[in-house]
C-alpha cells in the first residue's frame, strides 16, 4: 500500500526546510532509517530518513525547494504496485494547502510521474525552479553558511565528460565571508557545466548537470530549461576573497620580489592555496607570475620558478594605480563599505582614550621568547587582557535583542589579520580559558589558514571585540569601527619611547594608546570606562602574565 513520507520537523523551531540532496531515485529499495535526503532549516544541514519501509515510487520534492513542515516529499509502496496519479495529486493539492498556511510561502513541487510513467528525455517537465528528467540531476548552489545569500564561483574544478564521486570537490565559491570547497552531493558524469568562474548567483542556482551514464539522452532543449530555471548574475570580472570586514589593516604588505619587466594581471588571479602562501613567504607579487600553458591556475612551482627570476633590489616595483585612473570595485571592497556603512547607521558610538605603559610586558616578552618554541606576540599578550577585562564587565560581550541586552555564552576575541586577498577578522575561541601560549598557539593556526585562504565559517563568526593593531606603520592613535554584531573594537598604537615624569624624576617608558569604540546601546561611559581601565593595568603588571 501506498504511502505517503512528509517533511519531519527536524527542531522545536522549525516550519519550514530546503531541500537540499535527494540520496534516492525512483524504484530504489529504502529500508525504516535509510537516509532519503538532506534538508537545510533555519538552524543547520540535517537528514530526513525514512520512517518505513518500501519501494520509492516518487519524489515529490525537488533539490532547491522550500517546503513547510509536514508537506509531502515522497511516495513509497510496495515493489509491483502502480500508484495511481491521482494519489500523487491528491498530494500535491495537500503540499499546496499547508504552504498556504506556512509564515513564508514555499514554492509548489513540480509534478512528479510516477514510476510507471517515466518521464520522456526529449521533454523535459519545468516548473518553477524545477526541472525533471530521468536519469539526470542537477546541482544547486549549496548554501554554505546560515546569512550566504550568493556566491562567486571562484573556480571550476570539473570539466564536461568527468565521472565524479559524492563528496568530490568541483568548485571553490566566495561566499560573504570566506572561499569555501564546494563538493558534489552525487555520483555521476557531468554533462553540462552552467557556470564559469566569476559569476555570482543565487542560493540554490542550477550549477552542473549530471546524469548516472555517458550515454543518458538529454537533449539541448533540456540543457535550455535547466538553465533558464535559476538566474545567473555576471559578477565584476576582478574578484576577490570576501571575509569578515574590519576597517584597520593589521600589518604592511612585504616587499614584492617580482622583476618588472613582467606584465601585471588585471582581475582575480587564480592560484592554489600553497601557491598564496609561498608568495607570501617570498614576498612575490602573484598578479606578476605567469600561468604555465594550460593551467588554470598558479601553483607552488610556479611561485618557485618566478622567485628565482633575477631582480633588481635597487628599483622599485612599478605602483598598480596611478592619478586619473578608474579602480574597479571588488567585492572585498564592496562588502567591507556595506558593513561600515551600516555601522555607522545602527551602531551609536562613543570613542574612549588610554595611554598604557608597556615597559615591563615588553621585557617580559624578550625573556619569554627567548628560548622558547612559540613566540608570543604583543597581540597575543593583549588579547589575554582583554578577555580579562570582558570576565570581569561581561556586559562589554552584549548584543541588544529586542527588549534585552543579551550577554555572551563565551569570550571570543576577533583578531585583523592582512592577508593579500584583504583584511580578516577570524575568532580566538574561549579566550579567557586560554593560556598565553595557547593563544599565540591558536593565533598562529588563525594566521596561517587566513593567509593559506582555509578559514571556515565558524573561523569568521561571532565574537565579543576586534583587536586591530596598526602600531606596525608606525601609528599612535586611531579610531576604529565597531564591527556589527559585537559590542565593541579596540585599536592599539605602536609602543613609543616617551619621557614621563615620575617621582621628581624624568623617565623614558615605552608607552602604547589604547582606542575603544563602543555600542552606546548596550554599554554606558562608565562601564567601558572601567572595562578599558582594566585591560590598561592588566598590561602594566607583567605579573599578571606568569
Amino acid at each position: 500500500m501506498a504511502k505517503d513520507i512528509r517533511m519531519p520537523k527536524l527542531g522545536q523551531t522549525m516550519e519550514e526546510g530546503t531541500v537540499v540532496t535527494c540520496l534516492v531515485k525512483i524504484g530504489d529499495a529504502v529500508k525504516k532509517g535509510d537516509i532519503l535526503f538532506e534538508v537545510e532549516t533555519d538552524k543547520a544541514t540535517m537528514e530526513v530518513d525514512s520512517p518505513a519501509e518500501g519501494f520509492v515510487k516518487a519524489i515529490i520534492a525537488e533539490v532547491g525547494q522550500t517546503l513547510p513542515v509536514h508537506a509531502p516529499i515522497l511516495v513509497l509502496g510496495d515493489k509491483d504496485e502502480v500508484v495511481p496519479q491521482s494519489f500523487i495529486d491528491s498530494l500535491l493539492g495537500g503540499a499546496a494547502a499547508a504552504a498556504s498556511t506556512a509564515p513564508v510561502a514555499a514554492p509548489t513541487p513540480a509534478p512528479v510521474q510516477p514510476a510507471t510513467q517515466p518521464v520522456a528525455a526529449s521533454a523535459p517537465t519545468v516548473s518553477g525552479s524545477a526541472v525533471s528528467l530521468a536519469g539526470v540531476k542537477v546541482l544547486r548552489l549549496q548554501k554554505l553558511g546560515q546569512t550566504m545569500e550568493e556566491g562567486t564561483v571562484v573556480n571550476v574544478l570539473i570539466k564536461t565528460g568527468d565521472s565524479i564521486k559524492k563528496g568530490d570537490v568541483i568548485f571553490e565559491i566566495e561566499t560573504d565571508k570566506a572561499t569555501m570547497e564546494m563538493d558534489s552531493p552525487n555520483d555521476g558524469v557531468v554533462r553540462a557545466i552552467l557556470v564559469e568562474s566569476g559569476q555570482t548567483l543565487p542560493v540554490h542556482s542550477p550549477m552542473v548537470i549530471l546524469t548516472d551514464k555517458a550515454d543518458t539522452p538529454l537533449p539541448q532543449s533540456a540543457i535550455d530549461a535547466i538553465r533558464s530555471s535559476g538566474a545567473v548574475a555576471e559578477a565584476p570580472k576582478a574578484t576577490a576573497t570576501t571575509p569578515v570586514p574590519v576597517p584597520a589593516t593589521p600589518a604592511p604588505a612585504p616587499q614584492v620580489k617580482a622583476a618588472e619587466s613582467v606584465p601585471l594581471t588585471t582581475g582575480k588571479v587564480f592560484a592554489t592555496p600553497r601557491a598564496k602562501m609561498v608568495a607570501q613567504d617570498l614576498g612575490i607579487d602573484i598578479r606578476r607570475v605567469p600561468l604555465a600553458p594550460g593551467a588554470a591556475r598558479l601553483t607552488e612551482a610556479d611561485i618557485r620558478k618566478a622567485g628565482q627570476q633575477p631582480t633588481t633590489a635597487t628599483v622599485p616595483p612599478q605602483p598598480t594605480l596611478s592619478l586619473g585612473q578608474k579602480v574597479t570595485i571588488n567585492r572585498l571592497q564592496r562588502i567591507v563599505g556595506e558593513k561600515m556603512l551600516q555601522s555607522k547607521r545602527e551602531i551609536p558610538c562613543f570613542y574612549l582614550n588610554i595611554r598604557a605603559d608597556m615597559t615591563e610586558l615588553v621585557k617580559l616578552r624578550e625573556k619569554l621568547n627567548k628560548n622558547a618554541s612559540v613566540k608570543i606576540s604583543f597581540n597575543d599578550f593583549i588579547i589575554k587582557a582583554v578577555a580579562m577585562g570582558l570576565r570581569h564587565y561581561p556586559i562589554m560581550t552584549g548584543q541588544l535583542a529586542g527588549d534585552h541586552i543579551q550577554l555572551a555564552d563565551s569570550i571570543d576575541i576577533g583578531l585583523a589579520i592582512s592577508t593579500p586577498q584583504g583584511l580578516v577578522a577570524p575568532i580566538v575561541r574561549d579566550a579567557f580559558n586560554k593560556s598565553l601560549v595557547e593563544i599565540a598557539t591558536y593565533c598562529q593556526g588563525l594566521i596561517d589558514r587566513a593567509r593559506s585562504e582555509k578559514l571556515t565559517l565558524d573561523d569568521l563568526s561571532g565574537g565579543c571585540i576586534t583587536v586591530s593593531n596598526l602600531g606596525g606603520f608606525g601609528i599612535d592613535s586611531f579610531i576604529p569601527i565597531v564591527v556589527p554584531g559585537q559590542c565593541s573594537i579596540l585599536g592599539i598604537g605602536r609602543i613609543s619611547d616617551t619621557c614621563v615624569p615620575m617621582d621628581g624624576n624624568i623617565l623614558i617608558r615605552k608607552l602604547m594608546n589604547l582606542n575603544l569604540s563602543v555600542d552606546h546601546k548596550v554599554a554606558n561611559g562608565a562601564d567601558a570606562a572601567q572595562f578599558l581601565d582594566f585591560v590598561k593595568k592588566t598590561l602594566e603588571h607583567a605579573g599578571n602574565f606568569a
